[in-house]
């Protein structure tokens, strides 16, 4: 099949940012009041402009709590998520019974690990990218991200990964029927140096030549292009050209509609748009900022009134009789005194205008600024710290509850984000090819494996099982004290129980025991308990010895 014209591909990305358009007035309001740096580049047209124009959103948002809270949110997300230091996540074959083979089991050790060297590189800049990923998240509800490789230079001769978190204002998309992204258009701006630095081999597009053609092009003059990235329809697995890749991707000016080089292949989608929560036969999602508007707005408006009122409290307005002795002069310096101020009777003919109850409106700022906390799971993670006199099973119930509460944002995660970043990761490792020898079982199986995520957030999904069990265990622990019988507690595989708990609860590997250990330290221990009854038992054996050698035959 040809390559798509590019008139038509210019005239869906016109759509595509018609379909984007009713969403816009909220993300630049949810900016305002959430991430002011980013208001400015929402009011303006061609390369982005944060942190100008501020004063603007200063006028919108006078309370601070959703700015403050954002940084909280993605915290969190991170935390839970993605935690720096943890190997959050894990690879196994997908057939059970190869499980338990050693050398399949070695493999996915080492893919996991090699993927962690790499996605951990400091070039690679993951941290950087999932944190502006979490913020955009909180604050619009879509996070794109683009995975690719990162090729060799002078400086880094070794290939690698690379992450860039892009700015929603410059991604459109769309969906396919099962709501799954279909295609993404991502725009940028280029000035001539950049686009010959980042088109060497590309011929000027018409629409930049005569600005090109000046002895010294101006910097401040750019020009408009869009990656554009889609599935491909005559894919065909055993071409020798970008034909055997499912995906496709092209660079095009948009002025001049014109491709800029040439078409690439990629064997996944090199774009993730994970979105906090969405609604059906919407292809953008809605952030906590979006959904807290309404809180967010009350909570400035009514930090708006409380600051005028403030200001009429210290310096108020003030009533005076008007006798023609004072003249409308009222001197308020410190020390000063104002002749006329009172009757012969000592009565202020002066007096302060009263002002509002501000218990009643810090009240209602409160309920509001909670409302805000909420939205951001702010106030979820204030539990240990308000209680710290919990016991251990009011703390798991605590987690529990908490797990309930996120576990849609960590499913959302893990099917938009981490799954497909994952499967990504895999292909660019094969493409590089970086991945290990694979054992004849896994490629018997064709390669098939599971995802198993170790992150705090996912491990406490298995909270309500602990929980339980620990209610169990206590319940009969009672009963056992009670009734002097220990035997209630046969009940219980305290074998298995242990681990898992262990492994929920995210302790280190390497703080326990292997089951060999575990025995080794059973076995030396009952070895020890048969001694030291052997040793108990001695006298009277030696008391029964002499005694029989007393009695004789007899």
């Amino acid at each position: 099949m040809a390559r798509q014209q590019p008139e038509d591909v210019i005239r869906l990305y016109e759509q595509a940012k018609s379909i984007r358009s009713p969403h816009e007035n909220d993300w630049r309001m949810a900016s305002a009041y959430v991430l002011p740096s980013h208001y400015s580049a929402w009011q303006t047209e061609g390369p982005a402009a944060y942190h100008q124009k501020n004063s603007a959103a200063r006028r919108v948002a006078y309370d601070t709590t959703g700015a403050r809270s954002l940084p909280k949110y993605v915290s969190i997300l991170e935390r839970l998520a993605t935690p720096a230091g943890q190997k959050w996540h894990g690879l196994m074959p997908s057939d059970p019974s190869l499980r338990v083979k050693p050398r399949v089991r070695k493999y996915f050790d080492e893919l996991s690990n090699l993927m962690f060297k790499y996605r951990y590189n400091p070039r690679a800049r993951f941290r950087v990218s999932t944190n502006e990923v979490y913020t955009s998240m909180g604050v619009y509800g879509n996070g794109p991200i683009y995975i690719g490789e990162r090729a060799p230079s002078a400086l880094n001769p070794v290939r690698g990964f690379k992450y860039v978190a892009c700015p929603l204002r410059d991604v459109f998309m769309l969906v396919d029927d099962d709501g799954e992204l279909y295609a993404v258009f991502r725009r940028f701006w280029l000035n001539v140096r950049q686009f010959k630095s980042k088109f060497p081999d590309a011929p000027i597009p018409t629409q930049m030549k005569t600005e090109a053609s000046k002895p010294q092009p101006n910097e401040n003059t750019y020009f408009e292009f869009v990656h554009y990235v889609t599935p491909r329809d005559d894919y065909d697995p055993e071409a020798i050209d970008t034909r055997r890749h499912p995906i496709v991707g092209s660079y095009i000016c948009v002025k001049s509609k014109e491709y800029v080089g040439d078409e690439m292949g990629y064997r996944s989608m090199p774009y993730k748009v994970p979105r906090t929560a969405t609604v059906a036969g919407d292809p953008y999602g809605y952030s906590p900022a979006v959904m807290a508007l309404a809180a967010l707005g009350g909570a400035s408006a009514m930090k708006k009134t409380n600051l005028k009122q403030g200001n009429k409290a210290v310096d108020p307005v003030l009533l005076a009789h008007d006798d023609n002795v004072l003249n409308g002069e009222v001197d308020l310096r410190p020390g000063a005194v104002n002749y006329g101020g009172v009757d012969k009777q000592g009565r202020a003919l002066i007096q302060p205008l009263r002002g509002g109850d501000f218990r009643v409106a810090e009240a209602l700022l409160q309920d509001e600024r909670r409302d805000i906390e909420d939205s951001f799971f702010v106030t979820l993670f204030q539990i240990l710290t308000d209680t710290p006199e919990m016991t251990a099973t009011e703390v798991m119930e605590r987690v529990a509850e908490k797990a309930s509460l996120l576990s849609p944002t960590m499913g959302r995660l893990q099917s938009e984000l981490l799954g497909p970043l994952i499967e990504r990761e895999i292909d660019l490792l094969s493409e590089m090819g970086g991945l290990p020898d694979m054992p004849p079982e896994l490629v018997e199986a064709q390669g098939e494996y599971e995802i198993v995520y170790t992150s705090p957030l996912a491990k406490s999904m298995y909270a309500e099982e602990v929980s339980g069990f620990m209610r169990a265990v206590e319940m009969a622990l009672n009963i056992a004290n009670a009734t002097q019988d220990m035997s209630q507690l046969d009940h219980f595989n305290f074998e298995d129980a242990i681990p898992e708990i262990s492994d929920y609860m995210a302790v280190p590997a390497r703080w326990m025991n292997d089951r060999d250990t575990v025995a080794g330290k059973r076995d030396q221990r009952q070895a020890q308990q048969e001694q030291q009854q052997l040793l108990q038992s001695a006298p009277a054996l030696a008391s029964a010895a002499k005694t029989a050698a007393e009695m004789g035959p007899q």
